[in-house]
């Protein structure tokens, strides 16, 4: 580009024209000092940090494969595809150098940079507050998300809150998971007092008061908090209770259809059709049209009548799982990714009962809820005679309801069932390698790496 300018200005008659040429701006552009002044600025950042969560690095694909072709759940049919990286991820052989893993990591802080900059700017500004609150609420939300993932994958990670220089992103070390989850839980309580319980219809996809404190119980889960599990959830898990907040007909549940009206959805990364470039390419969904996945649930996990079954077999347009078979076009498809849904909440209330005192009326009855909305028979103390019976009868329910949602290895690690499901794979497995490319970016690179990992 340089040579260009050059030789422009060497045609011109005069140094100052030249000058002038070189000094002309877009009128209509923004960066980001300029851009976050006001609500309207906020508001279009805003848009960003979701827009972050639909990528193919997050929602849009590659979760899939960290969360769910690592588990039990799906077989890759194509090995060869993408120069194995997918493959690798399967069989347990990925290395620092596997482009989805970088993939992720920039995607994620991605979505925390952008939501860091809504945070940074706007104390400052003049706006209605209660707007600017529901702004703050919902990046923290967004941010916490995302370092949920991040912790989930890689254990230690970068905890980054400001805008950084690269100068001052060169210099970040890992935190320890602890200290990740205890800002986690920082921003999702903070966004709980900040953000409505629902949206208007025209609005209907915005975190709310619900999803912080969904993400909240989930949170206290994977640290084994039991008891703040239970406590954190009991309201939300009281509203569901009082407005019947599940879908009971089979074909509602098939989510791209209806997941955009559908009672079950607390949160959702949505995607839309018709040219807005906020579509999902439809390969992303384990690619089922190429008969490149293999679905691995068996169905007799299933009872016969269970509502569930349909949705994880290859009944789809395009070869694709009845759960992921949404309208198509050009090659796009408009299916929004569940996150969090009623049932999930409903299942971590009835482990976290559990854990802390077999035979809680209530955990049963969080679990029969589940149950009775798949058409599946119900639980009792008859059946599920201990704790770990109820526990092994929760872990496969969960296997079940939320099958082919990127949970299924974050579950398979944080139940401590890795070993019995993949024998012979060494334990260091159970978080992934971070990096190269980013390693190579930080200028204390010791103690940067995953243990086990070179």
């Amino acid at each position: 580009m340089k040579k260009y300018i050059i030789l422009l200005c060497g045609l011109m008659i005069t140094a100052t024209s030249c000058k002038k040429f070189l000094d002309l701006k877009p009128l209509d552009s923004y960066t980001e000092k300029t851009f976050y002044l006001d609500e309207k600025g906020l508001q279009g950042g805003l848009v960003t940090c979701y827009d972050a969560l639909q990528s193919d690095s997050l929602y849009g694909n590659n979760l899939l494969t960290l969360g769910e072709l690592r588990g039990d759940n799906l077989i890759d049919n194509d090995p060869g595809s993408g120069a194995g990286v997918r493959n690798q991820i399967e069989v347990f052989a990925e290395t620092s150098a596997n482009s989805i893993l970088s993939a992720t990591w920039m995607g994620h802080y991605k979505a925390i940079y952008r939501c860091n900059i809504i945070l940074d700017r706007a104390p400052a500004i003049t706006m209605n507050e209660t707007i600017k609150g529901q702004i703050i609420g919902q990046a923290k939300f967004i941010r916490a998300l995302s370092y949920f993932n991040l912790t989930r994958i890689w254990g230690k990670v970068p905890l980054v809150l400001t805008v950084q220089t690269t100068a001052e992103a060169r210099q970040n070390t890992r935190a320890a998971s602890e200290q990740v989850y205890q800002q986690i839980i920082d921003d999702l309580k903070d966004a709980g007092t900040k953000l409505p319980a629902s949206w208007p219809d025209g609005q209907r996809g915005k975190a709310t008061s619900f999803a912080a404190t969904s993400l909240l119980g989930k949170v206290y889960l994977y640290q084994k908090k039991f008891d703040l599990v239970a406590s954190t959830l009991q309201p939300v898990v009281t509203a569901i209770y009082d407005r019947n907040l599940l879908d009971t007909v089979p074909q509602n549940r098939t989510f791209p259809n209806n997941l955009k009206t559908s009672k079950d959805i607390i949160f959702a990364v949505q995607y839309l059709l018709g040219g807005v470039k906020e579509f999902v390419h439809q390969d992303n969904r384990y690619r089922n049209n190429n008969n490149t996945n293999i679905i691995n649930i068996p169905q007799s996990l299933f009872e016969s009548g269970d509502n569930r079954r349909p949705l994880v077999a290859i009944t789809g347009t395009g070869g694709r799982p009845g759960k992921f078979n949404s309208p198509q076009l050009n090659n796009e498809t408009s299916g929004d990714f569940p996150v969090l849904r009623t049932t999930d909440v409903l299942l971590m209330y009835a482990e976290a009962l559990n854990e802390t005192a077999y035979g809680n009326t209530e955990a049963f009855k969080a679990l029969n809820v589940v149950r009775k909305n798949a058409n599946a028979s119900l639980k009792t103390a008859v059946l599920l005679t201990s704790q770990a019976e109820f526990r092994t009868a929760v872990y496969l329910e969960r296997r079940l309801e939320l099958a082919l949602e990127a949970d299924r290895w974050f579950d398979i690690v944080r139940t401590n069932q890795m070993a019995a499901i993949f024998p012979g794979i060494p334990a260091f497995r159970s978080l992934y390698p971070v990096p190269q490319v980013e390693i190579d970016n930080i200028n204390n690179k010791g103690g940067y790496q995953n243990d086990g990992y070179n």
